[in-house]
């Protein structure tokens, strides 16, 4: 979650700047994105998070989704993203998404392809709740349309 944001003398985490332009381009709400910040650190329990994911209105096809589970043991605040871009969309999308995974601090695992199991996995809503073994915490997806 870290590698998403910086902090400036105002102490307020901001999102770097490559999310901010795939948050843009893909046509969601920058403020909606950062708010997971807080969500994650100020009201999400270790052995609990849900699944938020966006949807953009105007392209169905453009989705971001923020698996924000805190692992029992996770010591490194570790969220897993999945992106869908539209095909206007898809070559600077995986050009800044490689760049924004080129400069995280923890790189646990970058794919790109035309299906993905983990996408699908993530954002399939019949798939929910999700009962997370080491807890015990059934999971939840929250679908964001803007």
């Amino acid at each position: 979650m870290t590698d998403l944001f910086e902090w400036s003398d105002d102490d307020i985490p901001h999102l770097l700047n490559d999310w901010v332009q795939i948050i843009d381009l893909l046509g969601f709400d920058v403020k909606e994105i950062t708010a997971l910040y807080d969500l994650y650190f100020d009201m999400t329990p270790i052995g609990e998070g849900n699944v938020h994911v966006f949807i953009s209105d105007d392209q169905p096809e453009n989705t971001m989704a923020f698996d924000l589970y805190r692992g029992q043991t996770d010591q490194l605040d570790i969220i897993e993203i999945v992106i869908r871009a539209s095909r206007v969309r898809v070559s600077q999308a995986k050009s800044l998404l490689r760049h924004a995974f080129d400069l995280a601090s923890c790189q646990i695992q970058y794919e790109e392809g035309a299906f993905l199991h983990a996408f699908k996995e993530m954002t399939h809503v019949e798939g929910y709740p999700k009962v997370i073994k080491e807890s015990g915490f059934r999971q939840r997806i929250l679908i964001t349309r803007s």
